[in-house]
């Protein structure tokens, strides 16, 4: 649990502290993949031999979020992600990479993408990747679990592995925000880094939005999609909501509805579940809902009952909604008097 009166990270403007320069020379090099591999998922670093690999290396985590910094002078440095590798972590990250200096290549579903200063792109640890820097590499990375994205952003897998230059606009807005929440990221209390995290993702959608046409995807079907989604997080509440009705809604056929959920690898049944347990998983870690028992949270965000609701979301979640909300809040559940 985070303090709201806390940062989140201690000694997050010590650079000293963030710096392969803490082991000897000799050692850096590994120091440096290991920090790879702890922040950035599992990685097959091909190692090299070096005199010294002087680095910055910089990692925060809070809640569903990682913001790390990370700097190579060396080039040639490449990073294989296979599916060995996938299959340890446990969490799906989408992550948004950000070159502030120097270069770099990904190599994602075979196609390869050359990275420049000023750029962005989207990965997502669920899928094969390799990495090769350029010299004097200096990048910034922010990442999102899969459903906090999903979230805010449902049309996300459609921009993984497109680059985008950040050079005007609201691109370069989100770039600068990027780099102003990298400086200022641990200093924050939670409460704080729960609204400018927020903000980033907001940011970040108008982005993604803003570069929509740039390649070969088809604008009006996302902007389709995007309306569809705002539609079912406004009436989660609905018991009546479904797929027929979506459809209605937007006078399309029903199997039109589903081929647009399609390209977001969620059906729109998987969809609506999991936003009504995300909201249901929200009012459980806030405190301003501790007095709402789990009965009337989930039948307020439309599950019939409580118990195929606890069902669900033990089996989404890994723990029961009373065990999160006492592991989130030190709260027990309310008692119905």
């Amino acid at each position: 649990m985070y303090s709201n009166q806390l940062p989140i990270e201690e000694n997050w403007g010590d650079t000293r502290l963030w710096s392969t320069g803490s082991v000897r020379p000799q050692r850096q090099f590994d120091h440096w993949c290991d920090f790879v591999n702890r922040a950035h998922s599992r990685w097959d670093i091909q190692r090299q031999d070096f005199d010294q690999f002087p680095a910055f290396i910089r990692e925060g985590r809070f809640e569903q979020f990682r913001l790390v910094n990370l700097t190579s002078a060396q080039g040639n440095i490449k990073g294989v992600r296979g599916s060995r590798e996938i299959a340890i972590d446990d969490e799906a990250l989408y992550n948004i990479l950000f070159i502030e200096k120097g270069s770099e290549c990904l190599i994602i579903g075979g196609d390869e993408v050359f990275l420049n200063a000023g750029d962005i792109v989207v990965w997502d640890n669920t899928r094969p990747m390799t990495f090769i820097t350029g010299k004097s590499l200096h990048q910034i990375t922010l990442a999102v679990t899969h459903e906090r994205l999903q979230h805010v952003f449902p049309a996300i897998n459609e921009f993984i592995g497109v680059p985008f230059s950040t050079q005007s606009g609201v691109n370069r807005l989100f770039a600068d925000h990027l780099q102003s929440l990298d400086a200022e990221f641990g200093k924050l209390t939670s409460q704080q880094a729960r609204y400018v995290l927020d903000s980033t993702l907001r940011l970040l959608s108008s982005a993604l939005e803003n570069n929509a046409g740039d390649f070969e995807t088809d604008q009006s079907s996302i902007q389709l999609f995007s309306s569809i989604c705002l539609y079912i997080d406004g009436n989660l509440d609905d018991l009546d909501l479904s797929i027929s009705a979506i459809a209605d809604h937007f006078s399309v056929s029903v199997r039109h509805l589903h081929r647009l959920f399609h390209k977001s690898e969620m059906t729109v049944a998987k969809y609506i579940l999991m936003q009504r347990l995300m909201r249901c998983k929200q009012e459980l870690e806030s405190p301003s809902h501790k007095s709402t028992t789990i009965t009337e949270i989930a039948l307020k965000w439309g599950f019939n009952d409580s118990s195929t609701f606890s069902k669900t979301f033990r089996r989404v979640y890994g723990v029961s909604p009373r065990e999160y909300r006492k592991t989130s809040t030190g709260a027990p559940d309310p008692v119905v008097r």
